[in-house]
């Protein structure tokens, strides 16, 4: 018995241990937001000409391919 309380003893203090740790570092360290862009492959942007109520829409101007328009 002696044996299981010593290895439950060392699994428990390695489990605080991981648990402090990912408790400081959510608690104290914040992350630097950055923009990440990506490419998306196969998709071609049309371009859309500019309307005045377009400029205040918010939307995206991407515009599929003639070959993925519905048919």
């Amino acid at each position: 018995m002696p044996t299981l309380f010593r290895f439950l003893a060392v699994l428990g203090t390695i489990a605080g241990v991981v648990a402090g740790s990912l408790y400081v570092l959510a608690e104290y360290f914040q992350p630097e937001p950055k923009e990440i862009t990506k490419a998306v492959r196969g998709l071609k942007a049309e371009p859309r000409p500019v309307s005045p109520t377009a400029a205040t829409a918010q939307e995206p101007s991407l515009a599929l391919p003639p070959s993925h328009r519905a048919q």
